[in-house]
């Protein structure tokens, strides 16, 4: 008579290690290189400075000085690019540093610092003019 409750023996894989077995081995290596992944994202993220910008007062300032330049259309519309581009560069080469940029007006109160400055002069000199000429 056949012992039904006997535990089946289970196929052996390489080594003599059961697929299961296997299986649970690379389960837990995976678990931990993703936990190891995780935490650190997660510390690099601590480690961001949150800062704020004022574009609407820079762009602001700069369309102002345009309107009153006095240039074709087809100039405004090439300066206003070239402006948009170099404001987008300075605002990424903050976050590349480990900043996060927040938009001032969209922050209610906070002691973020403000580099609206800081990007007015870097946006100046990527279009080629004194960082100190307020556009």
């Amino acid at each position: 008579m056949k012992n039904i409750l006997a535990t089946p023996v289970l196929p052996k894989g390489r080594f003599g290690v059961s697929l299961t077995g296997i299986a649970l081995a690379l389960s837990m290596v995976g678990s931990t290189l993703w936990g190891l992944w995780a935490t650190d994202k997660l510390l690099a993220l601590e480690k961001r400075e949150v800062v704020t910008v004022q574009l609407s007062g820079i762009m602001g300032d700069f369309v102002e000085a345009e309107a009153r330049a006095g240039r074709t259309p087809e100039e405004t519309r090439q300066r206003v690019q070239a402006y948009l581009k170099a404001v987008e560069a300075s605002v990424g080469q903050l976050s590349r540093e480990g900043r996060t940029v927040l938009v001032a007006e969209a922050v209610v109160a906070g002691s973020t610092p403000d580099l609206t400055e800081a990007v007015r002069a870097d946006v100046a000199r990527r279009m080629g003019a004194s960082p100190d000429a307020r556009r």
